[in-house]
């Protein structure tokens, strides 16, 4: 039965042929025809294959392309292989070969490949597709095409998120702070970089307190790209929200990155929960500035133990209490500097950067969350409301502090100082 075939959301006759081999079939020495598409493992025995421009490669679903030393765009096909049509684990490798490997070329879907999956399969990166032998063509075409009109999550064939597109297209500031500011991204971009390189060159040993959400994935992403000295840390309260916690994990497989994590003495957690209970946070500001002592503000100064600098992600515009932030201040209670290097920026310059550069992201802020703390604390936002107004929303808008930066009176004071 003929196999219909995809390339760039057009039917096409295929030039190539795929070779599967039989348990028998030895793969070091079976024949390869011209426009041949072979498996890795027969390209791999056979070192004459490497030098010719007619060879295309499939991987089975298990392959890791990023461990393996081969420059991918040395192959005009790259095919990822679906064994049966609940398997999705080629949708993953499609996008590392795109987004981390850098493929440019073909890169097709072969086996148990259904039409209800094409949509899918072009987000993460296909541009080819052999169809199971009983699949529609037109249908096909249809699911590339008209399946939905918009994709709220970022991927291969728009980094960008939905909030990114959506700010990019809009006339309309998202607040009087952006609408005040003159400096462009790209300027500020630059000034926060350098603003690193003195940092990790000046005031060393420095480490950045990273909360794994927006703002501080622009700064890892900084970090890493210029490969600066400056080792990451975070708060694991005990109490974060699961996708929270996954960002350290997922910073280590995009930059190959170690986030040390921080936690809260247990016998303090423990006292705290029997003198007033688990969630006595909800009960008075008092309660909830002792928990966060607990476990943030303790943790934090064991963190910053020995470093003569600390880095943060805050800006001005996220609260009423951080409107005077300087870029640059003294944290006299650890006796040591702290950098604020993303101060001036808009939270339309942090969604900005993040879309146009592909950082990963903590998967909340896709779900009304722009501003992510502790699980039982944080809720996602209304249309029209502040970005922290999820933060400990309980709570009147000048005490939305957890202790690590401003005092009762807003004043960026000690640790000492924050909670009694």
């Amino acid at each position: 039965m003929h196999t219909p075939f995809i390339l760039d959301k057009t039917a096409a006759v295929d030039p190539w042929h795929v070779v599967r081999l039989n348990e028998t079939d030895d793969a070091a020495s079976i024949a390869v025809q011209p426009n041949a598409i072979v498996p890795l493992n027969v390209w791999q025995a056979q070192t004459a294959l490497h030098n010719r421009t007619d060879i295309g490669v499939w991987l089975p679903n298990t392959t890791e392309p990023e461990n393996l030393n081969i420059d991918w765009n040395q192959f005009p096909v790259i095919a990822l292989d679906y064994p049966k049509f609940t398997d999705g684990r080629s949708h993953s490798i499609a996008y590392i070969l795109r987004n981390r490997c850098g493929f440019t070329h073909q890169l097709r879907a072969i086996g148990d490949v259904l039409v209800d999956q094409l949509y899918y399969m072009q987000r993460v990166g296909f541009n080819a597709y052999s169809l199971r032998a009983d699949q529609k063509i037109d249908s096909a075409l249809r699911a590339l095409n008209d399946m939905f009109t918009v994709s709220y999550q970022g991927s291969s064939d728009d980094a960008r998120p939905f909030f990114a597109r959506e700010s990019s297209t809009t006339q309309t500031p998202v607040d009087t702070y952006q609408s005040a500011s003159s400096v462009s991204l790209s300027d500020k971009i630059a000034a926060t970089a350098l603003q690193l390189h003195t940092i990790a060159r000046d005031y060393a040993p420095v480490r950045f307190a990273s909360s794994l959400a927006f703002e501080d994935m622009v700064l890892t992403d900084l970090i890493a790209k210029a490969q600066l000295p400056i080792e990451i840390f975070t708060l694991q309260t005990g109490m974060l929200h699961a996708q929270t916690s996954n960002m350290v994990n997922v910073i280590q497989a995009h930059y190959g990155i170690t986030v040390t994590p921080y936690t809260p003495d247990d016998a303090d957690v423990a006292q705290y929960v029997t003198e007033h209970g688990k969630h006595a946070f909800y009960d008075s500001v008092e309660l909830r500035k002792a928990c966060c002592f607990i476990r943030k503000v303790k943790p934090l100064q064991r963190a910053l133990a020995g470093q003569k600098a600390w880095i943060t992600g805050q800006r001005r515009e996220q609260s009423m209490t951080r409107t005077t932030l300087q870029a640059h201040e003294f944290d006299d209670g650890n006796g040591l500097d702290k950098f604020n290097p993303l101060a001036d920026w808009t939270f339309d310059d942090v969604k900005n950067y993040i879309a146009q550069n592909g950082v990963p992201y903590n998967p909340l802020h896709d779900k009304g969350y722009p501003s992510i703390g502790c699980e039982p604390c944080t809720r996602a936002i209304k249309a029209g409301e502040d970005v922290r107004a999820g933060r400990w929303w309980w709570e009147s808008q000048d005490s939305k502090e957890c202790g690590l930066h401003i005092s009762e009176h807003g004043e960026h004071v000690t640790h000492e100082d924050k909670v009694d």
